[in-house]
């Protein structure tokens, strides 16, 4: 008689056991019906330069400012040293005429000389930047072609860090231009009509 009951207890233990399961098992398997709305990542813009971007002597704005001008009976030379970080678009100016003689692509961490100045009195610029785009748009649309990334426009500070070239001698000038002291020169921000002015 102990054994019957011992068993029947055993049974119904057993089947306790298993009904919880079942009942935590159904609990568990409920499916959410409610929608979750899953964040769109935003948009991160990579300022990297493409393996395509132009080489360094590329005059990216001929068609606005006129080809180079050469003298190369000179022998007068400008070397330019470029930011560790961005590229430029260097602009040579002649004082007196206000002519653009050179506007020269330069990659980033590079030197690049300018060779065969004509003589003169000269005076710089330069668009500097990354992730360059020749179908980007700059002054107000009239050209393509620019940085889209960290972009920034300077020019020579004052009078005496103009390059002059005299007739019968030649020469050679240096520039390092850096984003941190340290430079060579001063120069000081301006916008991007001023540039292309």
């Amino acid at each position: 008689m102990y054994l019957k009951i011992f068993i029947a207890i055993l049974i119904l233990s057993v089947a306790l056991v298993l009904y919880n399961e079942d009942s935590s098992n159904n609990n568990n398997s409920v499916i959410d019906t409610s929608t979750k709305q899953e964040e769109t990542p935003k948009k991160i813009l990579k300022c990297v330069d493409s393996d395509d971007q132009p080489q360094n002597g590329y005059s990216p704005y001929d068609s606005y400012f006129g080809n180079g001008i050469y003298n190369n009976s000179t022998d007068n030379t400008l070397i330019i040293n470029t930011p560790k970080s961005s590229n430029i678009v260097f602009l040579l100016k002649d004082i007196y005429s206000k002519k653009i003689i050179r506007n020269e692509y330069i990659r980033k961490n590079s030197k690049f000389s300018l060779t065969g100045i004509p003589y003169g009195t000269y005076e710089f610029s330069y668009f500097s930047g990354n992730a360059w785009r020749d179908d980007s748009n700059v002054n107000n649309g009239k050209i393509k072609g620019g940085f889209t990334c960290n972009k920034s426009f300077s020019k020579n500070e004052n009078a005496n860090d103009r390059m002059d070239y005299q007739e019968g001698y030649y020469g050679t000038n240096e520039l390092t231009l850096t984003q941190v002291v340290n430079g060579n020169l001063e120069t000081e921000s301006i916008n991007e009509s001023e540039f292309f002015n």
